[in-house]
């Protein structure tokens, strides 16, 4: 048999000539899945024994070639992409296997799946998705990083509940002495009753703070659920402001809820108290204070409130 280059000419039939182009279009995406299939069989059974890089350049194929031969064998299913080349085929082997099949929206503004893409705009949505997977695991690194801190400060609290207890059981309990004595009443601070109404009022602003929490927190896992369900990147966008918007609110409330725990504690103290105070025990709550002030000054600067220049508080 005689093999020549001459092409065979082509029919005059516009149907025949359409059935050839659909022929050859089905062939295309199949041939390389099929040559990815078949190159991935011969490296995982050693085949080439050993000699599998010198094999596939033997057949005329470039490694890199071959590698994105096997992964779009590996990643896709034989018939899902039949008129699609090789790179758009591994550019959609190289997607989020949930996103290889869902509409994306193009910085045209046009909405196409995967399949229907140029290989331009598969990278770029490949581009894109790659962006906010990113943002996502940055927003769990920081949401980690706060929670770490939260459990932190948890356990100094502990410690020094701990450290309060161990004091006070170490104080020597007061001798008993029966004398006569003459009793004085004591009398109450001119500001009684203006501080006990403000702990009233703050127990009842409590109770609304904790309402307000629940109600974000209900409103963020919404919003979680719809990030999960989204597919524009646009809204996924939005609802995450939303979602941040919302945390913050509960950080807002919570903080405000941890502080009223600690007025009435703190009203608690006397002179009295401070006077009957070992020295360490005084130094140890004088410290703590000078924080508390010290955050106290920070929170009221970012509200609008008094700022601290130069030493001094500035309304």
């Amino acid at each position: 048999m005689i093999t020549t280059n001459k092409l065979e000419p082509l029919s005059n039939d516009l149907t025949t000539i359409t059935t050839e182009i659909k022929s050859y279009e089905n062939v295309a995406g199949q041939s390389i899945f099929e040559i990815g299939r078949r190159l991935k069989w011969v490296k995982e059974h050693d085949l080439a024994h050993g000699q599998f890089g010198e094999w596939v350049k033997s057949l005329g194929i470039d490694p890199s070639t071959a590698s994105h031969f096997m992964k779009i064998a590996n990643e896709l299913k034989l018939g899902m992409y039949p008129n699609m080349g090789a790179k758009a085929l591994y550019l959609i082997a190289t997607m989020p296997p949930e996103e290889r099949e869902k509409p994306q929206k193009l910085n045209s503004g046009e909405v196409k799946k995967p399949d229907e893409m140029t290989v331009r705009e598969l990278r770029e949505t490949k581009k894109k998705l790659k962006r906010r997977e990113q943002e996502l695991s940055d927003r769990d690194a920081q949401i980690a990083d706060q929670q770490a801190e939260l459990e932190e400060n948890r356990k100094t609290q502990i410690q020094l509940n701990n450290q309060l207890r161990e004091v006070s059981s170490r104080q020597p309990k007061p001798k008993v002495i029966t004398k006569t004595v003459t009793k004085e009443v004591p009398v109450k601070p001119d500001d009684y009753e203006s501080v006990k109404a403000k702990l009233t009022e703050l127990k009842k602003q409590s109770a609304k703070d904790k309402e307000n929490i629940e109600y974000y927190k209900r409103e963020l896992k919404a919003a979680e659920r719809i990030n999960k369900n989204t597919n524009s990147y646009d809204k996924l966008q939005e609802q995450e402001l939303k979602r941040k918007k919302r945390q913050a609110e509960i950080n807002g409330y919570s903080t405000s809820l941890k502080i009223n725990d600690w007025i009435p504690e703190l009203q608690k103290l006397s002179q009295e108290d401070i006077d009957e105070m070992g020295e360490q025990a005084q130094k140890n709550l004088q410290k703590r204070l000078e924080l508390l002030q010290h955050s106290i000054d920070r929170l009221s600067s970012m509200l609008g409130g008094r700022r601290v220049i130069e030493g001094e508080y500035q309304s």
